[in-house]
């Protein structure tokens, strides 16, 4: 009561907006909201009463800071200059003023009030709709019989995931007798993959199910200890989305203290009410905190959503709908000090309630009271109770969590990515499979993406330092492991993959860097090497011409292996520097065999650029020797040049 007290004093109009709220048969809560009191702690202060009628009659009891003993002598001349006339609330707790407040032709006194609530047992908060209200009906805190108000209903929102299933991996196989198998099934299979960056082929067989469930909770620390429970977290932020109704009832409170005897005093106070949003923020975030024993943080890992609904709210603001969207854009509230984002959504259908966003404040804020009494139902323009109080869904889910490193694959016939054709698996195993069996069961998570720079062909080895990557991995239960944890981590790959796979330098990234490892897409280099062979002798000559070639502008088509998926566009690319070395051939053999070292813009189809892809690559190695058609026999990726981890921890 003392932060009420205190905003009355500030704000002496703003007992005539209680007033209001007392004939209403609004709750105590927003009575904090009206007076315009933005102190968390008021709105977890279990003490306030439950209605706004217990509200005045303890304030005429409690003392004022300043040395008044009452809230009408608390206001002192202010309100006698404002002309209006209060007459002190009797022992029985009836208000009066001679209408200020009242509305105009409808005069109406707290003990009438008072008495139509005792008539009723239970009656929704017609200001929040009972969201600031969360807690079972109770007796005012005073202990009369005078008005219970009807609580929120609340659930709670949880999601499985069979990634953290103990038969995912029942069926998995890496080793080399399953590479060798694949291989042999591949030889004569179109890969639809790409040299160097390579496309998927199929989705994952192994894409993990993610199944969504809501269970009603009885209070709010019934969900908090859940929450707990299944979250390692050292703080959290609250997140809020409050149906469009909410702000059509607050304009109508606008409208309503606008008129009648007193409406100057009310008026005068309009300013100080506080937005329905910041009040359902800062009741749930300080409950929550408190619950939880963890403090708020708008930047906090862990997002704590909280989902209002209301059964009426569709008929009480589906006339915005045109003009605003059904969804009006999804609003967050992300922390004190007006902190927020608004996450655009799909148009949902047309019975879905419109969300309370800034732009439905303002579209409300602009309409004329006979523009606004015209389109919104009377019910709700009048501020009626509802025969049911509003629903709120919670739902914790941690911000991603990434992990960088740099993956090796060791062995041919292993896709990056689980690739299936046809309802076949093809290659064993696959790069994300391996990565993920050792990683991912420390963190508890629903998703992952496996994000990297560039891929490689299923039967193109990654070599060298290995290729820059990022799991990013959704909803984890456990937040960052430590360093050390996670090179225990890198260290069990190799396991997991019959030893195909490998990865280096495992560290905890950031979203920025997940985004300069996607924009850095296109602009890095890769080394390859490819054995490569001649139906003629490879000349000295020959050597020449390839080592002299630097900067060569290469203009490729999508290759055909890859033409059925992807559009028929030419790109150029640049084949920085080349070099050669003479290898033996198989006893008996014709032509000759070399290894090709070559260093490229990122995206060039290095097969390609070998055997010509029938001239779709213009020039070819082929080309640059006159004209004889070469051909590859294997490739390996040596180095993709790009400063990842511990060489690059900003962008």
């Amino acid at each position: 009561m003392e932060a009420l007290q205190a905003a009355l004093a500030a704000t002496p109009g703003s007992l005539a907006l209680l007033e209001e709220a007392a004939r209403l048969q609004a709750c105590g809560r927003c009575c904090l909201r009206l007076a315009g009191v933005h102190d968390a702690s008021a709105y977890a202060d279990s003490s306030i009463p439950v209605s706004a009628a217990t509200v005045l009659r303890a304030l005429e009891i409690l003392p004022i800071p300043g040395g008044s003993t009452t809230a009408t002598e608390g206001l002192g001349e202010a309100e006698a200059q404002g002309g209006s006339k209060r007459r002190r609330l009797d022992d029985s707790g009836a208000a009066a003023t001679a209408g200020a407040g009242a509305r105009a032709g409808a005069p109406q006194v707290l003990t009438d009030a008072a008495e139509a609530a005792e008539r009723d047992a239970t009656v929704v908060c017609p200001l929040c709709l009972g969201l600031l209200q969360p807690a079972a009906p109770a007796s005012s805190a005073a202990g009369s019989s005078c008005q219970q108000l009807l609580g929120c209903s609340l659930e709670l929102v949880t999601t499985t995931s069979t990634l953290n299933d103990s038969q995912r991996y029942a069926t998995l196989a890496f080793g080399p007798t399953v590479a060798a198998t694949a291989a042999a099934a591949a030889a004569g299979d179109e890969q639809g993959q790409e040299n160097g960056r390579g496309g998927g082929g199929s989705s994952a067989p192994l894409a993990p199910v993610v199944a969504q469930r809501s269970a009603a909770v009885p209070t709010l620390a019934a969900a908090a200890a859940a929450m707990a429970a299944e979250f390692d977290f050292d703080c959290f932020a609250l997140e809020v989305s409050l149906p469009a109704s909410l702000g059509v009832r607050q304009q109508a409170l606008s409208w309503r203290l606008r008129q009648g005897e007193g409406a100057q005093d009310r008026a005068a106070a309009l300013a100080a009410i506080l937005d329905m949003r910041e009040a359902v923020w800062l009741h749930y975030s300080a409950a929550l905190a408190a619950a939880l024993g963890k403090p708020v943080d708008a930047n906090a890992a862990l997002r704590i959503t909280l989902t209002a609904s209301h059964p009426d709210a569709a008929a009480e603001c589906g006339w915005l709908a045109p003009a605003t969207g059904a969804s009006g854009g999804r609003h967050r509230r992300g922390g004190r000090g007006g902190r927020q984002q608004q996450r655009q959504q799909a148009a949902p259908q047309d019975d879905t309630p419109a969300v309370l966003t800034d732009a439905v404040v303002s579209r409300l804020h602009a309409m004329s009271q006979a523009e606004f009494d015209a389109a919104c139902p009377p019910s709700t323009a009048q501020l009626l109770p509802s025969a049911a109080a509003a629903g709120v869904q919670l739902q914790a889910r941690r911000r991603p969590v990434h992990v960088g490193g740099r993956y090796l694959k060791l062995r041919r016939g292993i896709p990056q990515s689980p690739w299936v054709i046809d309802g076949q698996r093809k290659g064993e195993g696959s790069v994300q499979e391996a990565i993920e069996r050792a990683v991912l069961p420390a963190f508890q998570a629903d998703s992952f993406t496996l994000v990297s720079a560039g891929r490689e062909d299923m039967d193109v080895r990654m070599l060298g330092e290995g290729r820059p990557f990022i799991l990013q991995i959704e909803n984890a239960r456990r937040g960052m492991p430590p360093s050390q944890r996670l090179q225990e981590m890198g260290a069990g790959v190799p396991q997991a993959s019959a030893g195909g796979v490998a990865v280096r330098g495992l560290f905890a990234a950031s979203p920025a860097q997940l985004a300069w490892l996607k924009e850095g897409e296109q602009e890095k280099e890769k080394s390859y090497v490819a054995v490569c062979w001649l139906p003629r002798p490879l000349t000295d000559a020959d050597v020449a011409t390839i080592e002299g070639t630097r900067g060569l502008e290469v203009q490729q088509q999508t290759p055909i292996r890859v033409l059925h998926r992807r559009a028929n566009l030419e790109r150029p690319k640049v084949v920085q520097e080349m070099s050669v070395h003479r290898l033996a051939g198989p006893p008996g053999g014709r032509g000759s065999y070399f290894a090709l070292r070559l260093r490229t813009q990122a995206g060039t189809y290095i097969k390609e650029f070998v055997h010509g892809d029938l001239g779709r690559t213009r020039p070819s190695l082929g080309d640059l020797l006159g004209g004889c058609r070469a051909q590859i026999v294997s490739l390996d990726v040596e180095q993709v040049h790009m400063e990842f981890g511990a060489e690059r921890r900003q962008p």
